[in-house]
């Protein structure tokens, strides 16, 4: 891609100087320490490493689900560092779209009522429409009356 180009779009993802530091019982935790990253709109990255090694803490600050103790974190053009609780929480709506390792689907909904519980927590009318149309996109449409128990974990 030519250089000029990429560098007119805007950033998607904006890491400065990022810590994370969590207290324990024998002291300060620096778990994230003098993260930079910078991820434009339309690029792919991979987050990789060993076990422990701040993976899920740097993802979970970049979904504003998780506080950085120290640095700038910017998604979209928009600091985290001037947002509240419920703006963050809009943002992550709007914009940010998280699979976690224990899901957390509610045991007795059908799929199709898992998929759309977060879109009516949107004021969304449609939103089983569209959870009908996300099963379909991922080949589930054959299963969207069974229930979190009857489905496949992978």
């Amino acid at each position: 891609m030519d250089h000029t180009l990429k560098q007119r779009r805007n950033s998607a993802i904006a890491l400065e100087d990022l810590h994370v530091t969590l207290p324990s019982r024998a002291g300060p935790v620096a778990i994230l320490r003098g993260i930079d990253l910078n991820v434009q709109t339309g690029d792919a990255i991979a987050v990789v490493g060993p076990s422990g090694s701040g993976k899920s803490t740097l993802l979970m600050v970049i979904a504003g689900l998780e506080r950085a103790t120290s640095g700038r974190v910017q998604v979209l053009d928009t600091d985290y560092a001037g947002l509240d609780e419920d703006s963050l929480a809009r943002l992550r709506a709007a914009n940010i779209g998280i699979v976690f390792q224990s899901f957390h689907l509610v045991p007795t909904m059908t799929a199709l009522e898992n998929v759309a519980l977060p879109l009516e927590f949107l004021d969304l009318d449609d939103a089983f429409d569209l959870g009908r149309a996300a099963l379909a996109e991922v080949g589930l449409s054959h299963r969207e009356a069974h229930f979190p128990g009857q489905l496949s974990v992978g």
